[in-house]
């Protein structure tokens, strides 16, 4: 009987978090700026990187903390930016993309981006034309560019 493998996967980490993971090899497929980085397939998104080069997921914090506000994680891949839409939103956008030429322009510049910084103010006025438009909230603005 043959062993199966594992196959390997690589990760990308903001401040020490994992912030995305493939388990196809990024070379070539990402703007350089991007650093991925070789791990166990057992790291997960979400974990963070150990004193001691291990992964674990943080520690929940206390009921009575107070809550740090996050750091955007950027840049992003353009896959993980669209990951943070409901496929609800992807339809709608997609939809109004059809008749409303300024949603059309948002998703071409996507489409043309290398990766997404959701602290670049395109990115930002591209989100907030979605929300004039009614296809999303200002709280899931929000929320996306978190």
């Amino acid at each position: 009987m043959k062993e199966e493998q594992a196959m390997p996967k690589w990760i990308r980490l903001d401040n020490d978090r994992v912030v995305e993971t493939t388990d196809t090899d990024p070379k070539g497929r990402f703007h350089p700026d991007l650093k991925w980085i070789k791990a166990a397939t057992s790291v997960e998104e979400g974990m963070v990187k150990q004193a001691d080069g291990s992964y674990a997921f943080p520690e929940p914090a206390p009921e009575n903390a107070i809550a740090a506000t996050p750091t955007p994680s950027t840049p992003l891949t353009k896959l993980a930016f669209m990951n943070r839409f409901t496929m609800e939103e992807l339809a709608a956008i997609y939809t109004a993309a059809k008749t409303e030429v300024m949603v059309e322009v948002f998703m071409d510049k996507l489409k043309l981006a290398e990766y997404v910084d959701v602290t670049d103010p395109q990115t930002v006025a591209g989100l907030q034309s979605l929300a004039a438009a009614g296809l999303l909230s200002e709280a899931r603005v929000q929320e996306i560019l978190r």
